[in-house]
């Protein structure tokens, strides 16, 4: 009898020797992960005083006039469909009529769009740019990621088992540091 519990116990022992041995050689476990990413929406406004830098180009045009021609120098690209415009213009009326258009406040809007944002840029310009907004969407999307689980060994938490005392097995209840021998 004595000797069918000791081949038992050493038979039980052996069996967790192998599997922790198998456990040790893989410390970490991969585990996919699905977070639900909800959808978020907001604004930023612009201070328009951050939003004035120079921008130096150096250009310029040649206006031709019937008495001479003048060079004129500027620091940024010109516009020459409205240059060109301006010169074919005739009445003076006609070309006051043109530098107001040029000039007068101008509201823009840009809407850009992919599979996980939407954002729109709006703003007034007039000459230099005003005031400007950015209003966005992120998208709502499903998002799959593997992790690596670490395989810790030791435990604490409750415990319920058997054990053997004085040649006899008693049940117990508590609370205990447990090595984990096989990992679920």
């Amino acid at each position: 009898m004595q000797l069918k519990k000791n081949l038992i116990l050493s038979a039980v022992v052996v069996l967790l020797l192998i599997m922790n041995i198998k456990q040790c050689s893989e410390p970490t476990k991969t585990k996919t992960m699905t977070v639900e990413v909800p959808q978020e929406t907001g604004s930023f406004k612009l201070n328009p005083n951050l939003l004035q830098w120079p921008v130096i180009y150096k250009d310029s045009i040649v206006y031709k006039t019937e008495i001479k021609d003048s060079i004129i120098y500027i620091e940024n690209e010109v516009n020459t469909k409205l240059a060109e415009d301006y010169k074919a213009l005739k009445s003076e009326f006609d070309r006051y009529q043109l530098f107001l258009d040029a000039i007068k406040l101008q509201n823009y809007s840009k809407t850009f769009e992919d599979d996980l944002l939407s954002a729109t840029i709006s703003g007034k310009v007039q000459g230099n740019i005003q005031d400007m907004a950015l209003d966005y969407s992120l998208k709502p999307r499903t998002i799959k990621k593997d992790i690596q689980v670490k395989n810790y060994r030791f435990v604490v938490g409750p415990q319920v088992g058997v054990t053997y005392l004085s040649g006899d097995f008693v049940p117990y209840v508590g609370v205990g540091l447990t090595y984990r021998v096989i990992r679920f």
